[in-house]
């Protein structure tokens, strides 16, 4: 028995998971942020999810996706940036030429939500819900950076890559870099290893706006076209020696995620919680 697990442990840590970051990982963040609520937040926001916690939902936008009324969502994953790293939303974003920008819209919903979620004394039950569970599903999504779409990069994101078989370069970023360990964990898993930093550190990680923190991913996670080179090639050794150095990045933005939304959900649903405005 013994050799089995192993052998199975082994083709999950070479094999990557094909669903990664839409899985496991949303499900990791949730329970992160879950972990990260005041006492009076969570029993208010278990409370607006039918006394599901938002770890129950999780991965919600994309099981929704293709139910009436929620066909919008699909361009609600991506935001677009200049060169300069400004943000291109609204009408900007609707005007160019590229449909990559053009379904860009992932912070102009997540503004959506949190304004109505701050104006919640005239919603429905039904639209709090809703609300709830965009602000965790999109803002996860954006601390992934195959999500964020530069105006000066566009070709790039269709770079290619080999591993075995040959992969678009964004694929990389939504399903393989999380893949090996990441792969075996569950939310309990996450909160251990990744919900460690100090009140300082998450102080300073939630400081700011909703625009600061999606302009400053935005800075850093342009990094990620140089740490692959087009039709780049690897063997199983290369390929592993590559995760293990890109791993603690990853772990790290999974981190952020989950303490933002925390941040934000405490200052929504806590009035004693410091408050996080769009802009």
């Amino acid at each position: 028995m013994k050799k089995i697990y192993l052998l199975l442990f082994a083709v999950l840590a070479f094999v990557p998971s094909a669903q990664a970051w839409e899985h496991s990982i949303h499900t990791g963040i949730a329970a992160i942020a879950d972990a990260n609520l005041t006492p009076t937040a969570k029993k208010n926001i278990d409370e607006a999810l039918g006394n599901r916690s938002i770890i129950y939902y999780a991965y919600w936008l994309d099981d929704v996706a293709d139910t009436e009324g929620y066909t919008q969502s699909k361009a609600w994953h991506t935001v677009a940036f200049t060169a300069k790293c400004k943000m291109i939303a609204g009408k900007k974003a609707d005007k160019s030429k590229e449909e990559i920008i053009r379904s860009a819209h992932a912070f102009d919903a997540l503004s959506q939500a949190v304004a109505l979620l701050q104006h919640r004394d005239t919603a429905t039950k039904e639209q709090i819900a809703d609300n709830i569970r965009f602000v965790v599903c999109i803002l996860a999504d954006l601390h992934c950076p195959a999500n964020y779409v530069y105006a000066d990069k566009l070709q790039e994101r269709d770079w290619q890559y080999t591993y075995g078989r040959t992969y678009n370069y964004m694929k990389f970023w939504q399903d393989y870099s999380f893949s090996g360990t990441f792969g075996l964990w569950r939310a309990p898993e996450f909160v251990h290893q990744l919900n460690r930093k100090s009140a300082q550190q998450v102080k300073a990680l939630t400081a700011g706006t909703l625009t600061d923190w999606v302009t400053a991913n935005a800075a850093e996670y342009r990094r990620i076209y140089t740490m692959l080179t087009p039709d780049q090639k690897f063997d199983k050794k290369s390929w592993r020696l590559w995760l293990n150095q890109f791993y603690p990045l990853s772990t790290e933005y999974i981190a952020d995620a989950g303490y933002r939304i925390a941040a934000l959900l405490n200052g929504l649903f806590d009035e004693n919680a410091p408050k996080v405005n769009i802009k």
